[in-house]
């Protein structure tokens, strides 16, 4: 099968060679790749490595080129985290998250009379945007050209256009009443973008001149900075002039797991990093490459670990420099142990109950092993947790170079359109929306000044013998742990090649969910056994679907040939320099 795949990816890379770069769904190539979810943004960072650029070179143009082409997913008034790994072995986790304004507090909510849920979609609703911050961080770790140059293609993106394709029309179809409201002057004469419309952004174009003329410093204490400040006094938005100045970017080491001989590179806290090696904890307990990917059994596992790891995330992930997290105990293989004596291969856990089935994994932070901890274990009170709004934007781009080193950057304005709030070309997020809505005694999730909201992105890089084997991540909100997780599965356990590992329909297993959300394209059989014979509730969407997200991820095979794959959920692709 693999063969036959790279049969079919050398005719592409054949009748392309007349470019200087080459772009498509799926790609194959020894000299780079990028796999974003836009072919404009993913040719942006092929051309930057095919002039010489590196792998961190690349994902920088590809963030800023993102934010021109999806301006719905994310920009410079966004958030995101990076996993970085250079060929010299030294591997980075880049936290580029969103902080909280200094006046944004529950007390003053209730002072103006409002609360979260009533300021999503207004200027209280944006925390202080980390993209830019993000991009610098990533260049002083290692890239190679200026900065002006990676920006610039996305200033020509911008002044001369792109054409609007599916997921751009759809996605402002279905937010046109808040961008009539919010942003006008965003759409095409009133009108909403249609498919095959050229679409202009002449603001944001000037905005990033800015930017490479006088370096991401304006974004957060000069000309850019003020704009920003004058925008939200005006608007009676929490962001001011000394939060943007007050704004850094964190770069600490990766979290570490492993996965039946491959190595896991994944964020820290905020952001879920540690629940995904805790899931796949979980499941290197069984036997899953016995199965197949359609197995029931196969999905009622995967599944069921994912809502027992979820359970767990909204006890142990939140802002590290605010709360004491038991972050080893929760990425031990001695509580995966505990977790896995949970799961039920006979019938699925009832729903009303997944918080009863909360684990302890402080008591495993010190190295303790489960034995011991289940002979000292006494019955815990049962726990709840009020369900957080998680939208199905977000954007993820993957970069691999063909000096060894590779970046996984995922980058978001949370909802669709953010807080549909529109400055110099580019809308702010609205993350305030991922704290919980109302003060909750103890709540690790609470508003808090200067805090970095929890959220579920997971950009991953997973090696094999100290080489980059594949560079994966998905937006998608409360799914994005469950589609990287198959992904993993599918590559490791089942064998897939990466286009059928990002094809395969996906499903969820998310503590909010009662049902499991699945994509057609499962055997009648296996739904009817997942319904009838273990229990579960089945919602079944039609294939493919954007709400299971839209991984673009790159594989490195043995020979070190590259092969790219884009979303099929949001016409994504792959590019890479000409052969």
């Amino acid at each position: 099968m693999r063969k036959a795949f790279l049969v079919t990816l050398l005719f592409v890379l054949i009748t392309c060679l007349s470019f200087a770069t080459i772009t498509s769904q799926t790609v194959a190539s020894s000299l780079g790749m990028v796999s974003a979810a836009n072919p404009y943004a993913a040719e942006v960072g092929a051309k930057i490595l095919e002039e010489g650029g590196n792998a961190l070179d690349a994902a920088i143009a590809v963030s800023y080129a993102l934010g021109v082409v999806e301006p719905y997913a994310s920009g410079l008034g966004g958030e995101g985290y990076a996993i970085i790994s250079l060929a010299s072995g030294e591997k980075y986790a880049v936290d580029f998250k969103a902080m909280t304004p200094a006046i944004a507090t529950y007390e003053k909510l209730a002072e103006l009379g409002t609360k979260i849920s009533n300021v999503r979609y207004t200027p209280k609703g944006a925390l202080v945007p980390g993209i830019p911050a993000g991009t610098q961080k990533i260049w002083e770790l290692g890239a190679t050209m200026p900065m002006a140059d990676l920006i610039n293609p996305s200033i020509e993106l911008a002044r001369n256009g792109i054409i609007v394709n599916d997921t751009f029309a759809g996605v402002v179809s279905d937010g046109y009443e808040k961008l009539l409201e919010n942003a006008p002057e965003f759409l095409n004469d009133g009108l909403a973008w249609e498919s095959g419309d050229l679409f202009k952004n002449e603001a944001l174009a000037d905005t990033l001149e800015i930017l490479a003329a006088e370096g991401v410093e304006s974004f957060y204490k000069g000309t850019l900075a003020k704009n920003i400040a004058e925008f939200m006094k005006e608007n009676e938005g929490f962001i001011t002039a000394e939060d943007m100045a007050d704004y850094e970017a964190y770069v600490k080491e990766p979290i570490h797991g492993t996965y039946r001989g491959y190595d896991l590179y994944v964020p820290h806290p905020p952001v879920s990093g540690p629940q995904l090696i805790a899931v796949m904890n979980l499941l290197e307990n069984f036997n899953l490459s016995a199965m197949s990917w359609d197995d029931p059994l196969a999905v009622h596992i995967i599944q069921q670990a994912l809502v027992l790891e979820d359970v767990d995330r909204k006890f142990y992930i939140s802002d590290p420099e605010f709360h004491t997290l038991p972050v080893e105990g929760f990425i031990s293989k001695e509580f995966a142990k505990m977790r896995f004596m949970k799961i039920d291969l006979t019938k699925a856990m009832d729903p009303n109950t997944y918080f009863d089935n909360v684990g302890d994994a402080f008591v495993f932070d010190n190295g303790e092993n489960y034995e011991s901890v289940l002979l000292a274990e006494a019955n815990k009170e049962a726990k709840s947790q009020e369900d957080i709004y998680e939208s199905p934007s977000t954007t993820h781009f993957s970069v691999v170079d063909k000096y060894g080193n590779s970046v996984a950057w995922t980058q978001t304005i949370s909802s669709f359109w953010g807080t549909s709030n529109f400055l110099d070309g580019y809308f702010f997020n609205n993350e305030i929306g991922n704290f919980a809505s109302s003060f909750r005694p103890g709540d690790i999730i609470n508003l808090t000044p200067g805090m970095r909201v929890r959220t579920t992105i997971c950009p991953t890089i997973i090696e094999k013998d100290g080489q980059v084997k594949y560079v994966i991540g998905t937006p998608g909100g409360g799914r994005i742990i469950s589609t990287v997780v198959q992904l993993i599965v599918d590559l490791i356990d089942f064998d897939m090649p990466i286009d059928q590992a990002v094809k395969t329909p996906k499903f969820v297993g998310y503590s909010s969910y009662k049902d499991v959300r699945i994509e057609s394209g499962y055997p009648a059989e296996t739904l009817e056994v997942l319904e009838k014979v273990l229990g579960h509730k089945i919602k079944e969407y039609t294939y493919p679907d954007l709400y299971f997200g839209g991984p673009n991820i790159i594989s490195v095979e043995n020979d070190g040939m590259m092969i790219g794959m884009g979303s099929v959920r949001r016409n994504g692709a792959a590019s890479a320099p000409e052969m």
